[in-house]
């Protein structure tokens, strides 16, 4: 029997130690999505450290989410014209999860880039309670690092003119004015 230190057991078990998590959270191999394996760890590693950032739980992968996802990137690709636009709140592609939307002009834009993107609004963030002011430059950031949030999932779809769009799907959502997102 081989014995572990008590910072060996903690790491093996992804336990928390002071207030850090020991241990990364893995995408499995299906995605749910479009997207490969490999770009969704990127993403997701990406939201996980703006999130250490500010001391909230990492997020965990969603298939489930990543599907979701998907559907609405592949709709807004094929059935819009490659215009970004948010998920309505009810009918028949209603959602109550948060959403995060990312176009890009070229293909090779990644998961990961959309990430970088709306973690970009960092720069516009004032640390406190969200209002009709502050929220519109911060919103998909807020939405990365919201304190309640647990899973998200990614999806992409390539345009008819080459451009991508890039959906993140987060569950619960965030971004409830008045309250600060950590």
């Amino acid at each position: 029997m081989r014995w572990m230190t008590l910072p060996q057991t903690l790491a093996a078990f992804g336990l928390l130690l002071g207030g850090a998590t020991v241990g990364a959270q893995s995408v499995p191999a299906d995605t749910g999505s479009t997207i490969a394996q490999a770009a969704a760890q990127a993403a997701l590693d990406l939201h996980n450290r703006a999130r250490k950032d500010v001391g909230t739980a990492p997020l965990a992968w969603s298939a489930e989410l990543a599907t979701f996802a998907q559907k609405w990137a592949d709709h807004l690709a094929k059935d819009e014209g490659c215009r970004m636009q948010h998920r309505p709140r009810s009918g028949p592609w209603g959602s109550s999860y948060g959403e995060n939307i990312f176009w890009g002009s070229a293909a090779s834009f990644s998961p990961k880039d959309a990430a970088n993107s709306w973690y970009g609004e960092i720069k516009d963030y004032k640390p406190g309670i969200l209002t009709g002011d502050n929220w519109y430059k911060t919103g998909h950031y807020t939405q990365m690092v919201w304190k309640n949030t647990t899973h998200v999932g990614m999806g992409q779809a390539v345009c008819p003119n080459g451009a991508i769009i890039i959906v993140g799907n987060y569950n619960p959502p965030g971004n409830y004015m008045g309250q600060s997102p950590y």
